[in-house]
């Protein structure tokens, strides 16, 4: 059973509670109400976590000689005139997306099509660089 704290417990003795969260890499329940309930992660354990999440990307060459890449999970396509250009507008994509998911959660979270995506995404808002991003994709060239 993980940590639990009432709200103003974790308030008032916050530093006590983030030490052993983050030292100790114990998660802690803070909980306010009977029905509000938040979960402190270090930051590391959550990307170890959501590493299970792999975002398959399909690489298709165009009869224009561009390319498409899609990652069909997320149902987002971006087009380039190579490869690496497709794979980069993906990337921007995949960024916009992550960022529009979190400012409309009570949306996307509500929508069937749609909510699955959430580790996904915490995945690429976890990432510090576009590079970062570019190594969690796994490209296979469509035939």
């Amino acid at each position: 059973m993980l940590n639990e704290y009432g709200f103003t417990e974790a308030r008032n003795d916050f530093s006590r509670v983030f030490n052993m969260v983050f030292n100790e890499r114990e998660p802690a329940v803070i909980r306010r109400n009977r029905d509000q309930e938040v979960l402190m992660l270090r930051k590391d354990l959550l990307k170890d976590m959501l590493s299970a999440y792999v975002l398959d990307v399909d690489l298709l060459p165009e009869n224009d000689c561009s390319f498409t890449v899609s990652i069909d999970i997320l149902e987002l396509a971006a087009n380039g005139p190579t490869q690496e250009e497709a794979l980069n507008e993906l990337i921007q994509d995949l960024k916009i997306y992550a960022q529009d998911y979190m400012e409309r959660s009570q949306l996307f979270l509500n929508a069937p099509n749609r909510k699955h995506h959430l580790p996904y995404l915490l995945r690429i808002l976890l990432c510090d660089s576009d590079e970062e991003i570019k190594s969690l994709l796994k490209v296979h060239h469509a035939s």
